[in-house]
């Protein structure tokens, strides 16, 4: 099988994919489509997309039909061989699909490349031709190269289906910088008019993978490496693959020549996000849930523990930060203490555990309304502190002689790198026959309850304390003490709209909500008196908890007016300090 790419029409936003099959004796073969991706646990359905499919063999026709919303019949009978053709609408700027206009393209191959019903296992070919006016452009891949220089079009190769969609391309007049980390040559990419202080950059992202490669012991799964970096106005987003991430940043997290000696919290951010996917290189790549082996990407597929793949991913991203020395321990403990404001603002927490969270992420985590604070807890989030919790605990079980990375290198050791799935208990069992320390009853409730996590009673051990504080308003939540909190508060995340303030979340059992407020109403007038982006302040600070207002606002097209209690604000900023250095040095660099 071999597979023909190029850019048909980059104003169009069109692919055109052309699709050669040997066909055996089969009377009719089927092809399909993926639903999702792996790695983005939600239904996409990618064949939506797909335009003008058509089938011949030696000129003539086929009969071709559609069996789902994703598969296709071609009765091919005494065919040799047959050649489909087709096209593909590329206009979704994300991680996830494709992407194509003049300026560049992007696209996965479970966008744009139909399987063969009962071949996925077959090996497989794949040509990227330039067409014109994209001759000058650039192609950058981690899939095998066949023939062309090095980030040029050309023919590739995948041993099979699975491998095929796990290697992304990135089109365009690209910028490509390479250095080492760990003796392996790596590259960031990029496509998107930039500023980036490129030099800078790679040695901060050299440090973070070093930091990485040396966590795991120098056992890499990957021989080279690529950041694959689309640069807009506003955006973020990122998709692990198997030598390579996608990723989506704004313009301003790239760090600029001569700007932002220090690293701030867009720098950071970026940063975070790399080292976030290049820890699943490991950390779900190659060990994965058995759940996941082999990917079924017609329907959804689930599992109960995304909270390991991305909670203990999520924890190292930033720590490795620290590791490698490029934010320092207050920074790092601002970055735990807004991981805990995010798991508890609102009562989800505590109608939802985390294993369920993983299960459910399909319909409940990557669909997410107003209602999600009062009603899920993000396994990303929850996940990260009990990470954090499990590295506490095995440190100070072992008297500090080990960590949790070094457990996660030993895992990786035994199940990643013979890629055996792990089930719901295997980490537990793995570090009681490996290392004597019982985790199973920690990671039952942890998992499959709403008990709080003991993170205050662990960070104290290590001389950490947890002080908890008002927030600077209902939209400020975080890690850090607010210079100047509000008196009272809403109960409500808002944002200025044009005759008013608009509410986004409104959480449960606080003032807003009791009052009869909700989500998407607009805030016009508090006692008579006008409320906008720009005096909402001054309005607020007149009231102490237990005043009674009137609160005008519009639901819809319709005039309402309701009673509300102004209530305290509640202690939603989580500030961590060291108390104790010399036991705070057995986690943190001070």
């Amino acid at each position: 099988m071999h597979y023909h790419i190029s850019p048909l029409d980059p104003h169009g936003h069109q692919f055109a994919v052309r699709l050669r099959i040997d066909v055996h004796t089969d009377d009719s073969i089927e092809l399909k489509l993926p639903a999702w991706i792996p790695g983005s646990y939600m239904i996409r359905d990618f064949a939506r997309n797909i335009l003008d499919l058509r089938a011949e063999s030696n000129g003539k026709a086929l009969t071709l039909h559609a069996v789902d919303k994703q598969t296709w019949r071609i009765d091919c009978a005494e065919a040799a061989e047959l050649t489909v053709h087709y096209q593909v609408y590329a206009f979704d700027l994300s991680v996830r699909s494709a992407y194509l206009d003049q300026f560049w393209g992007f696209f996965n191959n479970s966008s744009l490349c139909l399987a063969v019903a009962g071949r996925t296992d077959e090996s497989v070919e794949l040509t990227v031709e330039l067409s014109e006016p994209c001759k000058h452009w650039r192609v950058a891949t981690g899939m095998p190269r066949l023939s062309g220089e090095h980030y040029s079009a050309g023919r590739f190769r995948a041993e099979s289906y699975e491998e095929l969609i796990d290697y992304p391309f990135l089109l365009g007049d690209l910028g490509i910088h390479e250095f080492i980390a760990g003796g392996i040559k790596h590259a960031f990419v990029t496509a998107g008019r930039n500023f980036a202080d490129v030099e800078r950059i790679c040695g901060d992202l050299a440090r973070i993978c070093e930091q990485q490669i040396l966590l795991f012991e120098k056992q890499v799964p990957f021989k080279e490496y690529l950041f694959l970096t689309m640069v807009v106005g506003k955006g973020f987003g990122g998709l692990e693959h198997r030598n390579s991430t996608a990723l989506m940043c704004s313009r301003r997290d790239l760090v600029s020549p001569g700007t932002r000696p220090n690293i701030d919290t867009d720098y950071r951010t970026f940063l975070s996000l790399c080292s976030h996917e290049y820890f699943h290189s490991w950390n779900i790549k190659t060990l994965k849930p058995n759940d996941f082996i082999p990917y079924s990407l017609a329907a959804e597929q689930y599992t109960r523990q995304l909270w390991f793949y991305e909670g203990i991913t999520s924890y190292f991203d930033d720590f490795v930060l620290h590791e490698a020395g490029l934010i320092d321990a207050p920074t790092y403990l601002g970055l735990v203490g807004d991981t805990l404001a995010r798991v508890h603002r609102g009562v989800g927490v505590d109608r939802h555990t985390v294993g369920d969270s993983s299960l459910q992420a399909w319909n409940r985590f990557y669909k997410q309304d107003e209602n999600a604070p009062n009603a899920i807890v993000s396994y990303y989030a929850k996940g990260a502190l009990i990470a954090l919790c499990l590295d506490l605990f095995i440190r100070a079980e072992s008297r500090d002689t080990l960590s949790l990375g070094q457990c996660m290198a030993n895992l990786w050791r035994r199940y990643g790198a013979t890629l055996q799935g792990t089930t719901d208990t295997t980490f537990a069992e793995f570090m009681q026959d490996e290392y004597g320390i019982h985790l199973h009853a920690f990671i039952d409730r942890a998992v499959n309850s709403t008990e709080p996590l003991p993170v205050a009673e662990l960070l104290e051990q290590f001389g950490i304390a947890i002080e908890r504080k008002p927030t600077q308003d209902d939209n400020g939540f975080g890690g850090r003490s607010a210079p100047t909190p509000l008196p009272v508060a809403l109960g409500a995340k808002f944002k200025a709209s044009m005759h008013g303030l608009e509410l986004q979340v409104v959480f449960a059992d606080e003032a807003a909500q009791e009052a009869g407020l909700s989500a998407q109403d607009r805030v016009i007038a508090i006692d008579n008196l006008q409320v906008t982006d720009s005096n909402m302040r001054e309005v607020f600070e007149r009231y102490q908890p237990g005043d009674v207002v009137i609160v005008h606002a519009f639901r819809r097209d319709e005039l309402i007016s309701v009673e509300l209690i102004w209530q305290a604000p509640k202690l939603n900023n989580y500030v961590l300090k060291v108390v104790e250095p010399t036991h705070a040095k057995r986690w943190l660099k001070l």
